[in-house]
């Protein structure tokens, strides 16, 4: 409500002083429709002059033509004093001339709506009188309602679960699929997986189960209009339920005494209403619990503070629960005790103005909306003033005398006009958002898990992704450095042999056959290619295998650190297959080098054949090289001789390369294949669930969009 109070103020002192009213100051302060008025006197003398203060304060209000403002109140006060002297109320009247023209009007009732479409406006409730046949009447059809909504629910809840069927059997189809591949028991992720099944159908039954108990317990009272009163304890919960069960007090002032699960219901006026414990009692995951339970079955929730202290936590302590889309009022009881002795209530008849100070009050409403607004995230919460003992003592039979006015004065006639407006108006609605707000909860939830599952394994797909390329790079270096490898090593064997040839020709090319073969052998042996190559091969494995410990231990690492459900351990690689690998390479070593023990037939110059094989002709020429002493030609043969061996030499060194090369390749391929199959399988797994996560999550939007267009029908 947009007013200047100041500005107001500020006119109405100017009005005092110009008409030679000096010692009086005017205070204002405005509470919905109703403007307030304190003229505070510094003289005593001032107080003859009600009359005169009365018609200048009218007269200069009526100026200002306040659109927004139905009545005035205005009260005479000393300074200094509590008390105040006279007081005075009127309509002002002027709100119905100008709502049709006033563009100002028009445009302030459309904030308010916009601002707090689901909160009552004072004014409308005071024009708008539900009368008991109308109330009755609106119980019934939000009782209709219900039935239909109950119906409903059940029958989407349903769908739900038969989509979480499918995709439970969706996810172990997928886990029996992988299971199929030789090995797979091997796989660790198999587990996984099963642990994945396993807790989205745990959740979902769980959240099932919980909604299938909401319903049966609101299926207990679809005849009912449900109204659940929170609130700390002392601040009148038990008084205003005793006034309205018209009780005989003895539970008034034991509200410490009560339990969390001591949960009261009672009737009032054909709703049915739930008072619960103090909010400070809830604590812990089962009260909480209860607490959410009263909430989900409630079609009104009231909140009762008390002016004594409104306390920050107890709007804390509601938040806590969960979120609240219902209609939500706070009730805000006035704790002025007027039982005392008959002074005070007789004062409390005659002016209730001194305990319904409206500034007083209106700085606790004000908090009350903020804490409202930071903690529960709400806008203008109606807040309905009580003076609640006022209530229960109209009840009793020794203030028989009294019980008219102390009702009246309790003001819990306009506690049940908001609420009679809101049933009679948007009962309808609420009884449907009680059963709507329950089932897209579960949806929700439902969706919130399968999305959370779609995330997480999104994130180890991702990963396992990532740790794929990671080991495919570090297969691609260790063929690459083996292949370095295995050619360095054999070029500096052959290196050395070949520098023997020249030495071994001029040498031995005057010794029998037998001996040049013996000495080639020991030339070709003492080079020790078997051994070498087989501790080349283990040099390249033990890379290989203290790369794949660092892989692992960094695996872990970041595995730790993204915090997701699974487990890879390569330690079966490094300690078996790693193993494996330096036998298979010892065999592979043992046959290339089976061909190199044979080194006359590898190395093989012209005349120099040693094998058993060796023809006759062969034989003669290597016997006639000493009878050629004195030949002209003897160096050009032994030249050639020499280029002749070093060629075969540089060919046999191509050929064991080669064939130690296929044989590293054929077996780090098969390794590396045994490795990332394992993550390739992982990965496809992942993929495949993440789609069928994905599938089902726009099935449940589907049926949460199903429900929505069903249920805006029965608005």
């Amino acid at each position: 409500m947009n007013i200047d109070l100041e500005a107001i103020a500020h006119h109405l002192n100017q009005s005092l002083n110009l008409n030679g009213i000096i010692g009086v100051t005017a205070k204002v302060s405005v509470n919905h429709d109703c403007l307030k008025v304190i003229l505070v006197s510094e003289k005593t003398k001032q107080n003859t002059d009600r009359d005169e203060l009365l018609q200048l304060t009218i007269t200069s209000l009526r100026d200002l033509k306040l659109t927004t403002i139905q009545t005035v109140k205005i009260h005479g006060q000393q300074i200094n004093s509590f008390d105040l002297d006279w007081s005075y109320k009127y309509k002002y009247g002027l709100f119905s001339e100008n709502t049709s023209n006033s563009s100002e009007n028009n445009q302030t009732k459309h904030q308010i709506k916009k601002q707090n479409p689901v909160s009552n406006n004072q004014a409308k409730r005071d024009n708008i009188k539900v009368s008991q046949d109308e109330f009755e009447e609106a119980l019934k059809n939000c009782s209709k309602t219900a039935n239909s909504a109950y119906d409903r629910s059940i029958r989407y809840a349903k769908k739900v679960e038969i989509a979480i069927k499918r995709i439970n059997s969706d996810i172990e189809a997928v886990s029996h699929k992988i299971l199929r591949f030789k090995g797979s028991e091997q796989f660790q992720f198999t587990e996984t997986l099963k642990q994945i099944q396993s807790d989205i159908q745990k959740l979902s039954e769980a959240s099932l189960d919980d909604l299938v108990i909401y319903l049966n317990q609101k299926r207990k009272h679809l005849e009912n209009f449900t109204v659940a009163l929170f609130g700390r304890t002392k601040a009148g919960k038990s008084t205003l339920r005793e006034t309205l069960t018209s009780g005989d007090g003895s539970t008034i002032g034991k509200g410490s005494q009560r339990t969390t699960r001591d949960v009261k219901e009672y009737s009032w006026q054909g709703l049915r209403l739930l008072d619960t414990p103090g909010i400070e009692a809830y604590k812990g995951d089962d009260d909480t619990q209860k607490a959410n339970e009263i909430i989900d079955q409630s079609d009104i929730i009231l909140f009762l503070a008390s002016d004594d202290s409104v306390q920050p936590g107890e709007f804390k302590a509601m938040a806590q629960l969960q979120q609240i889309n219902k209609y939500f009022a706070v009730i805000l009881n006035v704790k002025h005790d007027i039982a005392n002795n008959l002074e005070d209530l007789e004062m409390f008849l005659d002016i209730p103005e001194m305990v319904f100070d409206e500034d007083r009050l209106s700085q606790h409403k004000n908090h009350i909306q903020s804490h409202i607004k930071e903690d529960l995230n709400l806008d203008n919460v109606d807040i309905v003033t009580i003076h609640a003992q006022s209530g229960f003592l109209s009840t009793q039979a020794e203030y028989q005398g009294y019980i008219s006015q102390l009702w009246q004065l309790s003001k819990i006639e306009e506690l049940y006009s908001l609420i009679a407006y809101q049933i009679y108006n948007n009962g309808r609605n609420l009884r449907l958002s009680t059963f709507a707000d329950s089932l897209k909860n579960f949806i929700n939830s439902i969706n919130q898990k399968l999305a959370a599952a779609k995330s997480q394994l999104s994130v180890q797909l991702d990963f396992m992704e990532r740790e794929k390329i990671k080991i495919e790079k570090i297969f691609a270096e260790v063929k690459k450095e083996g292949d370095r490898e295995i050619q360095n090593k054999c070029d500096s064997l052959y290196y050395l042999i070949e520098n023997q040839i020249g030495s071994f020709v001029d040498n031995y090319s005057d010794v029998d056959i037998n001996g040049r073969q013996r000495e080639w052998k020991r030339i070709v042996n003492e080079k020790n290619i078997e051994e070498t190559m087989k501790s080349c091969i283990e040099a390249i494995f033990s890379d290989l295998g203290e790369k794949l410990k660092e892989f692992e231990q960094e695996y872990e690492y970041d595995l730790k650190n993204i915090q997701i459900d699974m487990a890879m351990n390569f330690q079966n690689i490094n300690k078996d297959d790693t193993g494996k690998w330096i036998k298979r390479g010892s065999v592979a070593v043992g046959a290339v080098v089976a061909v190199c023990a044979i080194a006359t037939n590898w190395w093989n110059p012209i005349g120099w054949t040693v094998a058993t094989t060796l023809s006759a002709a062969a034989v003669n020429t290597a016997g006639e090289w000493k009878k050629a002493d004195e030949d002209k030609n003897y160096k050009k043969d032994i030249a050639k001789e020499k280029d002749s061996l070093k060629q075969q030499v540089k060919q046999q060194r191509e050929i064991t390369i080669k064939a130690y090369q296929d044989l590293f390749f054929k077996d780090i391929i098969g390794q590396e294949t045994k490795v990332v199959s394992q993550i390739k399988i992982y990965i496809h797994g992942l993929s495949e669930i993440i789609q069928k996560l994905d599938d089902s999550c726009h099935e449940i939007a589907k049926i949460n969009k199903q429900m929505q267009e069903d249920f805006d029908k029965l608005k």
